[in-house]
């Protein structure tokens, strides 16, 4: 029995709604009810293994043989689910953000060879320890900032081959960290040089070889499309969730980053979990994706690394929907893996609220992959998966930010100082 006791800030994020995201009832929190998060004061949690066992005043704690911490001065809420990375992969792309800082586009420099293919050539050169290995620090310094689970796209490898060697570097990389890491095959991330005449064909070879192979060897449980101007059209996109949902897999989109897509919406037709990014999201699409209840994940450190316009969350929020947070952690369009910083950029940059944006990094992230029905939130029988931060409050994360405050993660019951 671990027991974190006289906590001066215990943020729950408990008691959320329970409604059907996309057929299957899952709990979250919608609208205006993201910013209820459950603040508890001189609080403690007792730890039974690897799942929470008690909640309650630090006075009423009445654990004699657990070993104790003592939270005096810290704030603990849940872990941070990261439900939207591509943090698995090879080479570096730093050239290309000093490219955009003297004026090139992102689509100019992926028309040059750069951005997703300039990853995919330094993927097809890396073995499975080597894509694991470069990418293990990242993971580690995402575990340390207080991200205890992340998902985990392929999507640079863009061949049969490839693909699966970067899911397998998912895979061994999971076994080494205590972060959970959640497989997304993205297969259609990008069209590849050698089928760029042919892209039809392509289509063809993720439907009908690559998603067969992902779910025979267990690689992946969900399976995403950037659906977007210059990616893959919807039409594609559909053709490749229509496999992908035949072979089991949940649906992730890539959603209206770069123009009005109609991902959103389509995202709503086919029952995604998730769609991401919105930056363009059209009414309509806000409309379909609350009715549809797709979690909308909004990643604003990549419109902020690319100088875009952010996601109109506050509207989002205003029509009812799931609003949920990641990093995009990626070489090209947002190199941070740290949740903290992304919280400050969703209030600096987005208008959420503190509140708003722990939901949307916790409990609801958990919804976007899922989980949340065993992380995200701090309640009796869950996983005891914790961020333990050096601050006396939890708008103290967002209000001195730019720096880790995370001092202690406690990961499925075990302690692990920062």
């Amino acid at each position: 029995m671990l027991l974190l006791e006289k906590i001066t800030t215990l943020v729950t994020v408990a008691a959320p709604d329970e409604r059907s995201i996309a057929a299957i009832p899952v709990p979250h929190r919608a609208g205006s009810a993201m910013g209820e998060i459950g603040v508890v004061r001189n609080a403690a949690v007792a730890i039974d293994g690897e799942r929470i066992a008690w909640i309650g005043p630090t006075e009423s704690a009445n654990f004699p043989d657990a070993e104790r911490i003592d939270c005096t001065g810290k704030t603990i809420l849940p872990g941070f689910v990261d439900s939207h990375t591509h943090i698995v992969f090879a080479g570096n792309r730093a050239n290309e953000f000093a490219m955009r800082l003297r004026g090139a586009t992102y689509q100019e420099i992926a028309e040059a060879g750069g951005g997703i293919l300039s990853s995919m050539r330094s993927v097809r050169q890396a073995t499975v320890a080597s894509l694991c290995n470069e990418s293990l620090p990242r993971i580690w310094n995402a575990f340390r900032h207080g991200t205890t689970t992340i998902e985990a796209k392929s999507g640079y490898g863009l061949d049969t081959e490839n693909e699966l060697k970067l899911l397998h570097a998912i895979q061994q990389a999971s076994s080494q960290v205590p972060a959970t890491l959640i497989p997304t095959f993205l297969g259609a991330h990008a069209i590849p040089p050698e089928h760029k005449e042919h892209r039809e064909e392509f289509v063809r070879i993720i439907a009908e070889q690559m998603i067969p192979i992902v779910v025979e060897q267990g690689l992946a449980e969900f399976c995403d499309v950037f659906s977007d101007t210059g990616y893959f059209t919807v039409e594609e996109s559909e053709q490749i969730y229509q496999a992908a949902a035949k072979h089991g897999m949940k649906l992730k989109v890539h959603a209206d980053e770069l123009s009005s897509f109609g991902g959103a919406e389509m995202a709503a037709r086919v029952g995604a979990v998730s769609a991401d990014h919105l930056l363009m999201i059209s009414d309509a699409g806000i409309e379909q994706m609350r009715e549809a209840g797709v979690v909308a994940t909004l990643l604003p450190g990549t419109a902020f690394y690319l100088g875009l316009p952010f996601a109109p969350a506050r509207k989002m929020i205003a029509e009812g929907m799931a609003v949920a947070l990641a990093t995009d952690c990626n070489p090209g369009s947002n190199m941070s893996e740290n949740m903290q910083m992304t919280l400050a950029l969703a209030c600096m940059g987005m208008k959420m609220t503190v509140e708003e944006a722990i939901t949307a990094a916790t409990l609801n992230g958990a919804a976007a992959v899922r989980r949340s029905d065993q992380i995200g939130s701090i309640e009796v029988g869950k996983v005891a998966d914790l961020a333990i931060f050096n601050v006396p409050d939890y708008p103290d994360i967002v209000y001195h930010y730019g720096v880790n405050q995370v001092g202690m993660v406690v990961k499925g019951g075990k302690p692990y100082p920062v």
